[in-house]
């Protein structure tokens, strides 16, 4: 357990930013024991024009502070290093960005968190909820980073997915990602990796998170709520690429540095005279585990760019038991409450004679056309539709995750001989091998990661085809398990190809179709 002793040092890069001031009044104000909290700030700014940055001071025997004006300035991780020259052998760190504000106690929860991870050298880091100055705070939500892309100059980024509070876990969870203005670890951290002031501003996250990991650092996705960032673009808000004319130069030096770090190809004498390279050895990556381990536990390869799914270590891992129970609660209840039912089916209006008129006509010709004889039909439902056409199959299985749902469909279809009723998630089971499976209206209520998790499992299964629905101006915003949004299956993160045939449902909105593909053809 921790010292109730133990003391924070907070670390905060300001550039002319009026904000800071507030950030480091609030901190003050809402920590359950302000005189263990210290404060390092690397303050750049203009004395003539930027007086506005300091119309009040508080605690000033607690905050330290390095002063710069903007034409010194070599960008955040620079400013970055200078504040961490400001410890004063404070037991833990917090880093933050300067537009910041927080819950009450905030220092007591982030000890109690770095508590309850189950590692002794733990990290705890998430992208923050955000406010709008100066005090209009947003719901909270639990941020979890994953990775997104390599952009074309083969820089890595990342996304993330959220919860609110009351769905987060019970302790913080493996991550491998870090977010540069939330980072919260014992101080050693500073000691093992210190910020390497030759990054510019990209590649940033990524090459901490490689170094602490491999420096035998564990990073956890915090489970509690604590901090929020101001997102908003303010006016005021100057940044230093809109002061420095040498931001390019920087940037592009920074960029080669982050690349080659990540590559894990050693330096050659070549390199010893070139300035991107300056000190390269002290701020590389550590010898407890190598950059190989930290590629197979995040799933990403950096030299090639290439991001294995299979292989994520994330947080909301959908295979998870836990996660397999929660889903099957939440569609479960959802049947159990009618939450969805109307008078004609307990699927909800989407599965209603009126509203399956076009496909009920369609489907029977595509079976036709793609030789579909054995049909899977992933999330079954009441089958209220889709009995009118299943006569035209050899065999109809079909799966649900919902066990009240599956039983009442044995029942109601016990005289058709040829259709048979499975209890199945379809994240998690793979389903029979068959000529094409139907998955309408599913995906659609599950997670991003959840929907390309049972992707995979399809793909794998070995069946020819799939019919599934995609929005042709849909955005894949996350939803919360168990509502609803519409998925554009050819867009990132799907990236699915053009369908081999699509069936408009509708052309309003966000224009609902059924799309068939060949599993085959989708990307791993």
């Amino acid at each position: 357990m921790t010292s109730p002793d133990a003391r924070i040092f907070v670390n905060i890069a300001s550039y002319r930013d009026t904000e800071c001031q507030w950030t480091v009044r609030d901190l003050f104000d809402k920590a359950e024991i302000p005189d263990r909290v210290f404060v390092g700030i690397c303050w750049q700014f203009d004395p003539e024009t930027d007086q506005d940055c300091f119309v009040i001071k508080t605690r000033p025997e607690q905050v330290r502070r390095v002063d710069f004006h903007p034409s010194e300035s070599r960008g955040v991780c620079w400013a970055r290093a200078q504040t961490q020259r400001l410890w004063e052998g404070e037991e833990f760190t917090l880093q933050i960005d300067s537009h910041m504000r927080f819950v009450q106690d905030w220092d007591r929860i982030l000890l109690e968190m770095i508590d309850a991870c189950p590692a002794e050298r733990a990290v705890l880091s998430t992208y923050p909820t955000a406010y709008e100055p100066p005090d209009t705070l947003l719901p909270p939500l639990i941020a979890t980073i994953l990775p997104k892309e390599f952009d074309g100059k083969g820089m890595f980024r990342v996304r993330s997915t959220a919860v609110p509070p009351s769905k987060a876990p019970k302790q913080p969870t493996p991550t491998a990602f870090i977010a540069a203005g939330y980072l919260f670890a014992p101080a050693g951290v500073i000691e093992d990796a210190p910020y390497d002031p030759h990054i510019y501003f990209q590649g940033e996250e990524i090459t901490l998170a490689a170094r602490l990991w491999t420096h035998g650092w564990d990073l956890f996705t915090p489970n509690r709520h604590v901090i929020y960032h101001d997102y908003t673009r303010r006016p005021e808000k100057t940044r230093h690429w809109e002061d420095n004319t040498n931001w390019a130069m920087l940037n592009e030096r920074s960029e080669r540095r982050v690349r080659r770090l990540l590559s894990g190809i050693p330096l050659g004498p070549e390199d010893e005279t070139d300035e991107t390279f300056v000190e390269f050895k002290r701020y590389g990556l550590g010898a407890a585990r190598s950059l190989a381990e930290y590629e197979d536990f995040c799933g990403v390869r950096f030299r090639t760019g290439e991001i294995d799914s299979d292989r994520l270590a994330s947080a909301l891992d959908p295979g998870d038991p836990d996660q397999a129970a929660k889903r099957r609660r939440v569609f479960t209840s959802i049947w159990k409450r009618r939450d969805w039912a109307n008078d004609e089916s307990v699927s909800g209006g989407g599965a209603t004679l009126g509203e399956t008129t076009v496909i009920r006509e369609a489907l029977p010709e595509i079976f036709s056309e793609f030789g579909i004889e054995i049909l899977a039909d992933a999330g079954c439902g009441d089958m209220n539709w889709m009995s009118r056409i299943s006569d035209r199959l050899r065999i109809y299985l079909g799966f649900d995750i919902v066990p009240g749902l599956v039983d009442a469909a044995r029942g109601t279809f016990a005289d058709r001989e040829n259709h048979f009723f499975s209890l199945a998630d379809i994240v998690t089971d793979p389903l029979p091998r068959c000529d094409a499976i139907l998955c309408r209206d599913c995906l659609t209520h599950m997670s991003v990661d959840e929907a390309r998790a049972a992707l995979r499992q399809m793909r794998r299964g070995g069946s020819t085809y799939l019919i599934a629905t995609t929005h042709l101006s849909g955005d894949n915003a996350e939803p919360t398990r168990g509502t609803w949004f519409p998925m554009n299956l050819e867009v990132y993160p799907f990236r699915m190809p053009p369908p081999l045939r699509l069936i408009r449902e509708s052309d309003q909105g966000t224009k609902k179709s059924l799309g068939i593909w060949r599993l085959s053809d989708l990307p791993e």
